[in-house]
């Protein structure tokens, strides 16, 4: 794992290794810097910090120019395949190797095969650039789920692009203090709580969708070409049930052995639900009885998961370290979790998964974590929506139901409930998500963000229905294209965006093995009914799970890696949420509306469950206040 920066432009100015101390932390065992120049004089620059996993000689530093000299790379992430990618290369006349990096495998495998031959055969979580000598073209990619974030900023008919936005601050392409958000990321982050790609809260910068390759050519102009290697749609699933759980239970074996390579120690991220305490299961299995560590806030909070880690760890003989924390330890620790993860984001786990990451890089500098399998196997409740819809697809009805719903507001269940009656209100699946994915109801988050809040939806529904025409996602049913829009957007871009900026704050890389690619393909090929059904989620994959755990664990209750925040907001945290998120004199309110936000406040402290949106927008505003 690492960080990457760079740029192309007609005139770069005069730039040294001081620029990579802005992703110092994201690799702090070496750095390097190369200026390059492309066939019409156009100067390029490559920087690169290193966070040494496999491979750690010298042979394994970037930037990394191929044999032939004709590419350069600077590569973020791990391959998990490259092994075998390497005696592909290798039966094919590829021999001369200097190293055992997969950085190595990569550049030559671009060298050898080309980056649209290359792209669809990696397995792994990556974002990279790559520099073609002879033409001067530069391409950007990121791998398939979106694990590895990448930034990028046009200006003077050249680009700028990093790992971290604080990469393009360095690179002159971001100013101090940004100001104002871009209103159509500030919409999306309104009605969604988080910013899917493209989109960027920073006005003028963009992000790399997942599975998106961008060029830009060396020669012939500016204009920025953009296109997706997802790789073609398994086919579907044809055997039986029994075949169907024996193919799977490879395939997560081969996933968890691939991603336990490492010339480093590796230890687990352990909580109380039943996709971390498999993949112990089967590393376990493997040869590798890995340290588990677990956060937790006391057994009077009904979201502490420490007694549930602590019995599948002694399940399975493994040893834990058990990390407890408090209402005052994350409160203090909000800003620190702020600037590192740099945007703002709706989801209070951030907290305690900081504390974990600091306590995982005293033990190894690589976590697996079982993040990854809620999406594609519906273990969320409102995927629920999308098969009621399929039963009763009357929109009218639905809708006159929603209207009956609104005093539940955002109480607990009844608040899910609510959101998806305004879901099945609507005849096309995209506007489905839409709404059962928005904590927020449409009047409310239009009073809430006013003028900044005109053609959101539209723009978010062009967004998902972009996703929904790709090829290989026209042939899947309704509920099946849902899964895949969060996979796509909410995963990508929240959850992972999280975990990849949280865990390289503190040198980690966070490995998700649920997300390998191979595995990936095998379950969106499955009948929709394996996956999940009424009430039920994760069908197929609980299977498995009970081979491998007892049934104690694997049917608890979900916890979800929650904190009491909603409690704490009542109670410890009140005096800091009133002063920051409603200080009248805020920057916040230059263009969200107060009353609004002192109404969700409100509803909060009289029983309704606002947490998730008041905790968005209490990160809003510390990332209003840092940046104005």
């Amino acid at each position: 794992m690492c960080g990457i920066l760079g740029a192309v432009g007609p005139a770069l100015p005069a730039m040294d290794e001081t620029v990579l101390q802005s992703l110092a932390h994201r690799g702090p065992d070496g750095r390097g810097l190369v200026r390059l120049q492309g066939p019409d004089g156009r100067p390029a620059l490559l920087g690169h910090t290193r966070l040494a996993i496999q491979d750690l000689s010298p042979a394994g530093a970037q930037p990394m120019a191929s044999r032939d000299g004709h590419w350069w790379l600077v590569f973020n992430g791990e391959i998990y395949n490259h092994l075998d990618l390497r005696r592909e290369l290798q039966a094919q006349g590829v021999t001369d190797w200097r190293g055992h990096s997969d950085t190595e495998t990569l550049v030559e495998a671009i060298a050898h095969w080309g980056l649209a031959a290359t792209l669809p055969r990696l397995n792994g979580m990556f974002a990279f650039a790559a520099w073609h000598g002879p033409s001067g073209d530069l391409h950007l990619a990121r791998d398939r789920h979106g694990i590895k974030p990448l930034y990028l900023a046009q200006r003077d008919g050249g680009l700028v692009f990093g790992s971290e936005l604080r990469a393009l601050k360095a690179l002159g392409a971001l100013a101090p203090h940004p100001g104002a958000p871009d209103a159509q990321a500030l919409a999306a982050y309104l009605t969604l709580l988080f910013v899917p790609a493209p989109l960027c809260l920073h006005a003028g910068v963009r992000r790399v969708g997942p599975g998106e390759w961008l060029s830009l050519p060396g020669q012939g102009g500016p204009a920025l070409s953009s296109r997706f290697v997802l790789g073609d749609a398994a086919p579907p699933f044809a055997g039986t049930r029994e075949e169907a759980l024996a193919r799977y239970e490879t395939l997560l074996r081969q996933a968890v052995k691939r991603q336990l390579l490492a010339d480093t120690p590796v230890a687990l991220l352990l909580s109380g639900g039943i996709d971390s305490a498999l993949l112990a299961a089967m590393a376990r299995d493997e040869g590798h009885p890995l340290p588990c560590l677990s956060i937790g806030f006391g057994a009077e909070f009904p979201e502490c998961e420490l007694a549930d880690a602590r019995h599948t760890a002694a399940t399975l003989g493994l040893p834990i370290e058990e990390l407890r924390t408090s209402a005052a330890e994350l409160l203090a620790l909000l800003p620190r979790v702020c600037a590192d993860v740099e945007e703002p984001l709706g989801t209070p786990s951030v907290l305690p998964m900081s504390l974990l990451m600091q306590a995982a890089r005293r033990r190894a500098p690589v976590v697996l974590t079982g993040q990854g399998s809620d999406e594609p196997w519906g273990g969320y409740r409102k995927f629920q929506a999308e098969l009621m819809f399929g039963v009763a697809p009357w929109p009218a009805l639905w809708g006159a139901a929603a209207a009956l719903a609104v005093p539940l507001g955002g109480r607990g269940r009844a608040g899910g409930l609510a959101r998806a009656l305004r879901g099945l209100s609507h005849s096309e699946v995209a506007r489905r998500w839409l709404e059962a994915s928005a904590p927020i109801a449409a009047a409310q988050r239009q009073r809430l963000g006013g003028a900044t809040q005109a053609g959101a939806e539209a723009q978010l529904l062009a967004l998902a229905q972009a996703w929904l025409a790709r090829d290989d996602a026209r042939a899947r049913g309704d509920v099946e294209r849902w899964l895949q829009l969060d996979l796509r957007l909410n995963l990508a871009d929240n959850l992972l965006l999280y975990g990849d900026k949280i865990s390289m704050a503190h040198s980690v890389e966070a490995r998700v093995p649920m997300l390998d690619h191979a595995l990936m393909d095998f379950v969106e090929s499955l009948p929709r009914d394996w996956r999940l059904g009424w009430r039920r989620g994760k069908i197929l994959h609980k299977a498995l799970a009970e081979r491998y755990l007892p049934a104690a664990i694997v049917h608890r209750p979900k916890k979800g890696f929650r904190i009491p925040f909603g409690r704490w907001i009542r109670e410890d945290w009140r005096p800091h949420v009133e002063a920051v998120l409603l200080d009248a004199g805020a920057p916040h309110f230059q263009v969200l509306e107060r009353a609004t936000v002192q109404q969700l406040w409100r509803q909060h402290l009289a029983g309704q469950d606002r947490e998730r949106e008041l905790f968005a927008l209490l990160s809003l505003a510390h990332w209003w206040a840092a940046a104005s």
